[in-house]
Formats: C-alpha cells, sequence, structure tokens
C-alpha cells in the first residue's frame, strides 16, 4: 500500500472543513489576492489551479488540489500580501481565517503537521525551480 502524499493528506482535511468555512469558487483569471494588499486568512486548494507570482510575474508557482498558500497572513499581525494569486482554470479554494485555522487545530489536531508538510514541500519545489 503506498503511503499518501502530504497534499493527499491535507485535502482530506481542508475537505472535512469545507463544511466549517467559506468555499469561493473561481473563474479563470480571477484574482484571489494582489501583491500590495492586506491579508487575514490563507487558502487551500480542494478543486482547480491557482497561479502565485511575485514581483514581475515572471516568478510564481502553481497551485494544485491538496495545496495552501498565503499562509504567513494567519502568523504576522498587519500582514501585507507578497504576491499575487490568480486562478488559472475554475476552481474552489477553502478560505481559512484564524478562526477556522484554530478550529482546525482543535478538532483535527493532525492539520497542523498537514499544513506543515505541504508547505515544506512548496518550498523545496520553489528552491528547485530557483536552481535551474
Amino acid at each position: 500500500m503506498v503511503a499518501p502524499t502530504a497534499d493527499a493528506l491535507i485535502l482530506r482535511s481542508m475537505q472535512s472543513l469545507a463544511d466549517h468555512g467559506q468555499v469561493r469558487e473561481l473563474n479563470p483569471g480571477d484574482v484571489v489576492f494582489a501583491a500590495g494588499e492586506p491579508g487575514d486568512c490563507f487558502f487551500g486548494v480542494l478543486d482547480g489551479q491557482v497561479r502565485l507570482a511575485w514581483g514581475d510575474g515572471s516568478h510564481g508557482e502553481l497551485l494544485q488540489a491538496g495545496q495552501c498558500f498565503g499562509e504567513g497572513a494567519l502568523v504576522q499581525h498587519s500582514h501585507t500580501r507578497h504576491g499575487t494569486a490568480t486562478a488559472t482554470e475554475p476552481s474552489r479554494l477553502l478560505v481559512i481565517n484564524r478562526e477556522t485555522f484554530l478550529f482546525a487545530l482543535e478538532t483535527l489536531p493532525m492539520f497542523a503537521l498537514e499544513l506543515l508538510a505541504s508547505l515544506d514541500n512548496r518550498l523545496q519545489t520553489v528552491r528547485l525551480l530557483a536552481v535551474r
């Protein structure tokens, strides 16, 4: 039996949280947030794909179902978004504010570890892309 990936585990947790959080439906081209905007929540991709771009837009990453982004908004007061997130196809996002995050930690104790594993995978991917 193959062990589920970090993204598969967090996707399962996000789907169970969807009843307790806000789900945002997006069309291709819809902007989730733009660089420079204040941020007070992070997002989990339930379905679809989101492009997170930095700087002039030439650097970025594509986020799929099971990946989260915008985590800095929950750990930094007065957070300012560093990049722009745009849906590249029809997508559903779970909007996770601080209240939903604390609920997730209380009801799904493994959520924090799944989130850290997902973030670690993203950082490794971004680092590999930067080396190329």
